[in-house]
């Protein structure tokens, strides 16, 4: 998400704008999807997202632009999150992060290359849908006629005060009580007050909505591993899997029972969609080390 300047909801970003490149007289270099994948670490990270007209809609048939956003992602308004996006095909990251859009020129900047024809299967999502652009400009207007903090707010950080203090003080009663049953009610209590910090705190910080300081965002994502569970795969499940692909798994689950055929427990997190292949890599990704941090 972009954060300070940023056009209205329904600006026309820019006028198409040769790319660096291009400017120098240069062809674009073409890009195969291995060495894509290839640059999937801070040090080197390239990402693809599908080409547009000046005014923002896909253009059916084009190569993906390929991005570097190595240097960028320290001055990205959203935090290192762009990271996750290293190494493969961003489209879907790139859509559904931005309501608000990118300028153009800052991806005219960042374009490196063109992927090479047919690396990668059209869009499961029709990024061209008059609903889709219509949706995306009546969420911003109503956040802007709420006048919401796109970043922290006091009631943010009030209630995060609360919970954490709730969470060590029921922690410390649970280990100072004087019987089991006692320990047994605290523990209770804890365990209520780390859910609400994984689904407040935490979230908040790794979606880079916490604050507007990367760094305490950084701090509040790494309350879920305080409580137990790690901020590292839940921004690969959740920023890669769910936000991107809310409910994809379920419903192709749910049509291939419609035909009589399971989707086995191993398939549920590679499943083909009728138009492109969901790859939602979670344990996977870690336990390769092929995440891109």
């Amino acid at each position: 998400m972009c954060n300070g300047n940023v056009p209205p909801p329904d600006a026309v970003l820019a006028k198409d704008a040769p790319s660096p490149a291009a400017a120098r007289g240069l062809k674009l270099k073409v890009v195969s999807k291995s060495e894509l994948a290839s640059h999937n670490t801070p040090r080197s990270a390239w990402c693809a997202i599908h080409a547009t007209d000046s005014s923002g809609r896909p253009l059916p048939g084009a190569p993906r632009r390929v991005l570097d956003v190595t240097s960028f992602a320290a001055r990205h308004p959203g935090g290192d999150l762009i990271l996750l996006a290293a190494g493969r095909d961003a489209t879907a990251l790139f859509e559904t992060y931005h309501p608000r859009g990118v300028p153009r020129a800052l991806v005219e900047k960042l374009t490196v290359g063109r992927m090479e024809g047919g690396a990668f299967e059209d869009s499961f999502y029709s990024w061209d849908s008059e609903f889709y652009r219509v949706l995306k400009k009546r969420v911003v207007e109503r956040l802007d006629e709420r006048g919401l903090r796109r970043r922290g707010s006091i009631e943010i950080w009030a209630k995060a005060a609360a919970l954490l203090s709730g969470f060590w003080f029921s922690l410390w009663r649970m280990y100072t009580a004087p019987s089991f049953a006692t320990a047994a009610a605290w523990s209770i209590t804890m365990g209520f007050f780390a859910a609400m910090i994984g689904t407040c705190i935490q979230h908040d910080g790794n979606h880079g909505a916490f604050s507007g300081s990367k760094f305490v965002n950084k701090m509040a994502g790494w309350t879920l591993d305080m409580i137990g569970a790690s901020a590292f795969t839940w921004e690969l499940q959740h920023m890669l899997g769910h936000h991107p692909y809310t409910n994809v798994m379920d419903g192709e689950e749910e049509r291939r029972k419609e035909t009589g055929v399971e989707c086995e427990l191993e398939e549920k997190d590679q499943v083909r969609g009728s138009r492109n292949t969901v790859q939602l890599q979670c344990m996977r990704c870690v336990l390769s080390s092929s995440g891109p941090r």
